[in-house]
């Protein structure tokens, strides 16, 4: 029967669907227009709320007695699965104190898998132990919008977590050693904007490690299945030997006043890396290129390295970067050289000539580059972006001396 026939008859096709299906359009909708709004279509709906496995309460339905009413008022016989709190106060508000008790509440029933808090508070918003040691969580999505929220658990016990994410969060240090051992099944670790200080990272079961935009002194990784690794490096960063590592995305930055990355810091920090198959590396010039002796006197080889892309370069920082791989990477077949993102970075005008690049200028490279080996016949794409305003005269005189050494099937050339 169509549904013009359905509306004619008085018929509710949505309410006739498996709760299931119900519960995953509830999923999407904040629990204020669950209990408030969707009650009104039909009896079905009144009580729909109360089975549903999924909870979101955010700025929109904070009220202290809304939230208690909520948690109260719900089928005790029903699972609670997934559970979001998106917090919104200001630093003389006091219902922070319920919201606490409602963390408490959600991870006392048991059977909770996710939990994702966005805490967009100007006070401190003290986590509730019972968060690090909920043994059915799988999921942590942590993210602090206007200070960093300090992570300091009495204890860690996460057997069933897999993958943890934190944003603008402060991990005081003797929280460390308790996180490695409470998470002996974590997949997927992902920093972003924290305050680390001096962190480690060990574990036999990561997969995936992010640690971007963060500020820290030192960082140590001992993780040998990690397939994906995304790095930014502003300090010391140690790195053990990753054989499994398949892809890989670095940014290399100025780091603190006065800080210089040592030449043997960075020959590790790369030597650790060489059995990735992708690898995007930003600002590589910034590197000493000192580790480019140190790793012709140690053979090091990117023998499984397929794809490179190499960002917010200047032409007269080519040559560097191609000296340190095309004689590494035997097996190469993209090469990619983009300037896009320096562009946005530093300028509105298109010329990366100008002053907003702080960068002395380097002699031509030509001669250099005629020096370089030739690449295996494997290069199959050659792509480059650059600006108009960045030594293009340069880079006219490198082109033919390039294509000369890498010898690809496929040249492009993008200018912006």
């Amino acid at each position: 029967m169509s549904p013009r026939h359905d509306a004619a008859a008085g018929r509710d096709r949505l309410s006739a669907l498996p709760d299931d299906l119900l519960h995953l359009i509830l999923r999407r909708l904040d629990a204020w227009q669950t209990v408030r709004d969707l009650s009104l279509l039909s009896r079905r709906w009144r009580r729909l709320w109360a089975t549903s496995p999924f909870v979101t309460l955010t700025r929109s339905s904070h009220l202290e007695r809304f939230g208690s009413n909520l948690l109260l008022r719900r089928d005790p016989s029903a699972p609670l699965r997934v559970f979001r709190l998106r917090t919104l106060c200001s630093y003389y508000c006091t219902h922070h104190e319920f919201q606490r008790q409602w963390l408490r509440d959600v991870m006392g029933r048991g059977g909770l898998r996710v939990l994702e808090l966005q805490l967009r508070c100007s006070h401190e918003f003290r986590l509730p132990d019972c968060l690090f040691t909920c043994a059915t969580l799988e999921e942590i999505n942590l993210t602090a919008s206007s200070s960093w929220k300090t992570i300091s658990p009495k204890s860690v016990c996460l057997p069933r977590l897999k993958k943890l994410n934190l944003k603008e969060m402060l991990i005081d240090p003797s929280a460390v050693e308790k996180l490695n051992s409470g998470w002996p099944a974590l997949e997927d670790l992902n920093l972003h904007r924290c305050w680390l200080g001096s962190f480690e990272v060990s574990s036999e079961t990561l997969r995936t490690l992010s640690i971007t935009d963060c500020t820290y002194t030192e960082i140590r990784v001992s993780a040998p299945n990690t397939a994906s690794l995304k790095l930014t490096v502003s300090g010391k960063v140690n790195l053990s030997d990753m054989p499994s590592l398949v892809s890989v995305w670095m940014y290399i930055s100025d780091g603190p006043p006065g800080y210089h990355l040592a030449p043997s810091c960075a020959y590790d920090l790369l030597a650790a890396l060489s059995s990735a198959q992708r690898i995007e590396l930003f600002r590589f010039e910034l590197l000493p290129q000192d580790i480019v002796q140190k790793a012709a006197i140690e053979g090091l080889l990117f023998s499984n390295l397929k794809s490179l892309y190499v960002g917010e370069w200047l032409v007269t920082d080519f040559y560097n970067t191609l000296a340190f791989f095309i004689p590494r990477a035997p097996n190469l077949a993209a090469l990619t050289l983009d300037q896009w993102k320096l562009y946005q970075r530093h300028n509105t005008d298109g010329d990366l000539s100008s002053s907003h690049v702080s960068r002395k200028r380097k002699p031509s490279t030509c001669d250099k580059l005629k020096l370089l080996p030739a690449v295996p016949r494997s290069l199959e794409m050659l792509l480059i972006r650059l600006s108009k305003g960045d030594d293009i005269e340069e880079f006219r005189k490198m082109r033919s001396v390039l294509k000369e050494k890498t010898k690809p099937r496929d040249t492009e050339v993008v200018v912006f």
